[in-house]
């Protein structure tokens, strides 16, 4: 198996009009601000309800931990006038595995512009290409269209439903599973 190529310092990645960087304590509002979104906290794990001091534990203590701890790397995202339009990033990371799971939230402002696709594909491309994952997985709730036609636009292959897979706020979730792979 090959040796993942993690740096101390955690990049800067760049994607058409997007900059992918890691989180500053200055991005603490704008992330509780979004997180707000009842999208958000429908598709995703946030704490719910989400306090500013989740957004503040998020771009400070806890991403850098992860960085250093190879468990993940969250980019904070944002547009070329430098506003937050979304947290991306690699999740549920095993290096031992070489397998990584995409994971992200696009501000409720900046959906519908391809942020998703051109943030999911710049971390995709890096893990496989630059850090050398052998796979990247991307879960989706079923009932999550946007995050599923995502998954699909950028190269990603459904390889089935996994029943009952997702807490949910209120019930189960079945997830689809896709996954990407270097030669893909």
């Amino acid at each position: 198996m090959t040796e993942l190529r993690w740096t101390d310092e955690q990049p800067t990645l760049h994607a058409s009009g997007l900059t992918l960087r890691p989180w500053r304590a200055s991005d603490a509002d704008a992330v509780y601000a979004a997180c707000q979104d009842p999208e958000i906290v429908a598709w995703t794990a946030i704490p719910s309800p989400y306090l500013l001091s989740h957004a503040e534990g998020f771009v400070g203590p806890v991403s850098a931990a992860a960085w250093a701890h190879k468990s993940a790397a969250n980019f904070a995202v944002t547009a070329d006038d430098g506003t937050l339009v979304g947290s991306f990033g690699l999740v549920r990371m095993n290096p031992g595995q070489s397998v990584a799971e995409v994971g992200y939230w696009v501000a409720p402002a900046a959906r519908r512009r391809g942020v998703a696709e051109r943030a999911a594909a710049a971390v995709t491309e890096w893990a496989l290409r630059e850090v050398g994952f052998a796979r990247i997985e991307l879960l989706a709730a079923v009932g999550n269209a946007g995050s599923r036609r995502v998954a699909v636009k950028i190269g990603f292959t459904q390889e089935g439903i996994l029943r009952s897979a997702g807490a949910g706020r209120e019930q189960r979730q079945d997830l689809a599973i896709y996954s990407r792979l270097p030669q893909d």
